[in-house]
């Protein structure tokens, strides 16, 4: 009977332990378990045209500039730099160009053909044509700018010579005439490589002997 007692309450025991270590388990289970990670929302899109976003913010495309991104108005050249308008006492240079040129007897003799304009950019004279058919054949002549009587509200030109004494002046001639017509008279340098005596360069020249004719023996 006394071992009986004892058989059961070490049955006892036994069930009480393993009921506790199953508990223990299930809490410490429970409490070691991770929360579920939290998934942040996506931020919403505040470009007002849709343009898509990079990493660092920017917009790839479909976004327009902000005002102030834009740049800032030129400012112009002061007031006394510049001319607005042609005043009264004024002549363009395509007007002076293509005036008739009259003698002061009232001949006219030519029409103006260029100007000429000095190192410092002041004009210094004019080219004249005189003679021919619209411009075709005509001799250019060169009077400076105080030999020039311009007349603006005439669209004219005065003069003090006479067609016959402009003829006889001498021919103006630019710089690029004068440079073609030096560049003309200048020799050509001679051809050291003797292309022009018929490819034979420095070849010496044949012996003025006949070759003699080899006999057998």
């Amino acid at each position: 009977m006394k071992r009986l007692l004892m058989t059961t309450a070490a049955a006892s025991l036994l069930a009480v332990g393993s009921a506790a270590y199953a508990q223990n388990a299930t809490d410490n289970g429970s409490a070691t378990q991770p929360a579920p990670p939290v998934v942040a929302p996506p931020p919403a899109n505040n470009n007002a045209s849709g343009g898509d976003t990079n990493n660092n913010g920017g917009v790839i495309s479909g976004s327009q500039p902000s005002p102030a991104a834009e740049a800032a108005p030129a400012t112009p050249p002061p007031s006394d730099a510049v001319i607005s308008a042609q005043s009264e006492g004024q002549l363009r240079a395509d007007q002076l160009i293509g005036m008739t040129v009259y003698n002061d007897q009232g001949e006219k003799v030519g029409t103006v053909h260029d100007i000429i304009l000095d190192k410092d950019g002041r004009a210094s004279g004019v080219v004249l044509n005189v003679g021919g058919v619209l411009g075709i054949g005509a001799k250019a002549v060169g009077l400076t700018w105080k030999e020039i009587d311009v007349k603006p509200d005439q669209q004219a030109v005065q003069i003090s010579y006479s067609k016959e004494q402009l003829k006889a002046a001498p021919d103006f001639k630019t710089s690029d005439q004068i440079n073609a017509e030096m560049n003309a008279q200048t020799p050509p340098a001679p051809d050291s490589t003797g292309a022009g005596s018929g490819g034979l360069g420095n070849a010496p020249a044949p012996s003025g002997g006949q070759p003699q004719p080899t006999t057998n023996p």
